[in-house]
């Protein structure tokens, strides 16, 4: 019961890595806020799960990009559970479609769309969340590490995670040292993007990392727990890699 008497929100959580991290937390004592997107029978699952466990949660219907929807939910949780000691900004756009393109095929648009939600609604989450948090508390963002040491592939998503890696660094410096704020980037995580790839794909995929697998929303969710407890109570302004070797320097 690591996260006892805290009480979290983790965007995006109502599938994947998000939900994952959700339950995690409410294993270990949290009363977690599921914050979604989609439709409401999207995220009851996830609910539904974390009080057959015995945890506590709750969702929240939100848009992380709009500052208005942002604001209408911190308040939603300052009114139901008075604050907050941990924020996780999982929320992420997942587009097969922006995936491959080339540099000359990279429009404006999916600059704009991609760092709404990665970058921008990361800080309007940070920005809201700092104000119903008290000293001790910890956010925790998601980068990737194409952001750090670059890659062939994905160049709008590493681009609004590399923001985030630097967003990271700079609120750890100006919230300390009443809030830690820290950073996971991932490597090859096995979530929705595995799917828009091929047998064999997935299996050079594999090759490339030491471990030979893809990482999981399980292992995701072990690092965030331990970024959010008080177990990394002198950690902040990091950026933690969790790729199985992949991107080793």
């Amino acid at each position: 019961m690591r996260l006892s008497g805290k009480r979290a929100l983790v965007t995006g959580s109502s599938q994947g890595i998000g939900a994952e991290i959700a339950k995690v937390f409410a294993r270990e004592g949290a009363i977690v806020v599921v914050d979604h997107r989609p439709a409401a029978k999207h995220v009851e699952p996830v609910v539904t799960s974390i009080r057959k466990g015995g945890g506590k949660g709750f969702a929240v219907h939100s848009d992380v990009s709009d500052p208005a929807r942002v604001a209408q939910m911190f308040s939603e949780i300052k009114t139901r559970i008075g604050g907050l000691d941990i924020l996780v900004n999982a929320a992420g756009v997942s587009d097969k479609r922006l995936w491959n393109l080339s540099v000359a095929e990279t429009k404006l648009e999916m600059w704009k769309r991609v760092f709404a939600v990665d970058a921008f609604g990361s800080f309007l989450c940070t920005q809201g969340a700092i104000k119903l948090m008290r000293r001790g508390s910890s956010v925790v963002n998601v980068a990737s590490t194409p952001a750090l040491v670059g890659d062939t592939e994905g160049l709008v998503y590493a681009s609004a995670k590399g923001a985030v890696v630097s967003m990271t660094r700079m609120l750890a410096k100006m919230l300390a040292p009443k809030i830690r704020v820290n950073c996971m980037a991932f490597g090859s995580m096995e979530t929705a993007w595995v799917d828009w790839l091929s047998k064999e794909q997935k299996e050079s995929y594999k090759a490339a990392i030491p471990m030979r697998r893809f990482g999981t929303p399980g292992d995701a969710a072990s690092l965030a727990l331990f970024l959010a407890s008080d177990e990394s109570s002198f950690m902040t302004g990091q950026v933690v890699v969790l790729d199985g070797g992949e991107a080793m320097r």
